[in-house]
């Protein structure tokens, strides 16, 4: 009997150290045992609820794994990985990637369709927009992903004779206006009755009415439309 209590004595003074898994109140969720792990990969005292001992400038008792979490939601971007949405696939391994639209639209139909399609995807990092066509080689990339006549990003609404692209993409002035290629023979030719360009048939560019109807592509990179 002494000495059943001297054991029960020796427990009051030193505590038991043992909860039940719900803890005191019942409704613990495990928390404390998963800062204790944190501490203890972190080097810092178990149970400390305090800054962390190797980040003095960490905020008192925010979990260090909240801002680690954060920094790798956010690396695509600063690690230059492009996100698209879902439709749009690179072509012959290009940086930029495409969606191609077998639906005959207006130019202006065409360009707000690509415009908002990085509106529908919360993870896409990249602007949509119609296809700027930057160089020849990337001309000749896309003319052998569909047929027919296609609306590309490319018009003189603003200032007739001036061909802008909708986006700030540089193309170092491609294409030359009147040069064939790329432009067919004769075009632009349609003066303030053509403002939109088009890929015709044969894959050269051709200046048409805005309120024609073609497919057109889309195309996901890191410029804004206009």
């Amino acid at each position: 009997m002494r000495t059943q209590v001297i054991v029960m004595l020796a427990l009051a003074a030193g505590g038991c150290g043992f909860h039940p898994a719900g803890g005191a109140s019942g409704d613990d969720d495990g928390a404390d045992d998963a800062t204790v792990a944190d501490d203890a990969a972190e080097g810092t005292p178990d149970g400390a609820t305090g800054p962390d001992a190797a980040d003095p400038d960490a905020a008192p008792g925010i979990d260090a794994a909240a801002p680690d979490a954060a920094t790798i939601d956010a690396a695509a971007p600063d690690a230059g990985v492009l996100i698209c949405p879902l439709g749009y696939a690179p072509i012959n391994g290009s940086a930029t990637q495409y969606r191609v639209v077998e639906v005959n639209v207006t130019w202006a139909i065409a360009a707000a369709d690509c415009n908002d399609d990085d509106d529908l995807s919360g993870a896409a990092n990249g602007r949509t927009h119609l296809v700027v066509v930057g160089d020849n080689a990337e001309k000749i990339a896309l003319t052998n992903q569909f047929s027919g006549n296609t609306w590309v990003g490319l018009t003189d609404i603003a200032v007739e004779g001036t061909f802008q692209w909708v986006t700030d993409e540089p193309t170092n002035g491609f294409p030359v206006v009147g040069q064939r290629p790329p432009w067919d023979a004769g075009d632009p030719d349609g003066g303030t009755s053509e403002n939109c360009v088009r890929f015709k048939n044969s894959f050269d560019f051709e200046d048409k009415p805005c309120t024609d109807t073609d497919s057109y592509v889309c195309e996901c990179d890191r410029y804004a439309p206009r």
